[in-house]
């Protein structure tokens, strides 16, 4: 007495695994946008610790902290130049001049906007100015026996300042 049964089919079986297959791949979806958003945040946070170089002028007494993709060069009458060679209009030079200077430096600059910090015994000068109708940036760094003009086209020259350092 064997007895064929006959298989029943549920008539939304293709709906039912559409469903799990949509809930599926909705919560994978869910997943990778959180663990990537989470990378995201922890490299923007870490950034800076990560990829600044630290460069030390032992002849000028000063160091400055740039970004591990700039290269730096000397022009020819000694000044150090740190340039983003990702894009060559983004440079940065740094002069050392006499703390005399400061007035002829502010004279020449059509001063637009100045933000001022202090920090410990140095004075720094975010400036934006015209140079001849061009904008420019400029950072003057000084301490009671050094001042350092720094200008060039970056949106990095203000952070570039707060870390410069005179000994």
């Amino acid at each position: 007495m064997h007895q064929n049964f006959k298989k029943i089919l549920h008539p939304n079986r293709y709906f039912i695994w559409a469903l799990f297959a949509l809930v599926f791949s909705g919560a994978a979806l869910l997943a990778y946008i959180s663990i990537s958003g989470y990378y995201f945040d922890r490299d923007f946070v870490f950034a800076e610790l990560k990829t600044n170089k630290l460069f030390l002028d032992q002849q000028f007494d000063y160091s400055a902290r740039y970004p591990h993709s700039w290269q730096l060069e000397r022009d020819e009458v000694g000044n150090i130049i740190f340039e983003n060679p990702a894009n060559l209009s983004e440079s940065l030079v740094v002069v050392p001049l006499n703390l005399k200077d400061e007035t002829a430096v502010r004279k020449a600059l059509k001063i637009i906007k100045e933000n001022n910090i202090a920090r410990a015994d140095i004075q720094i000068a975010i400036i934006k100015a015209n140079i001849d109708s061009e904008p420019y940036d400029v950072a003057l760094i000084k301490d009671s026996s050094h001042f350092f003009y720094i200008h060039g086209h970056s949106a990095y020259l203000e952070r570039f300042a707060k870390n410069f350092n005179i000994y």
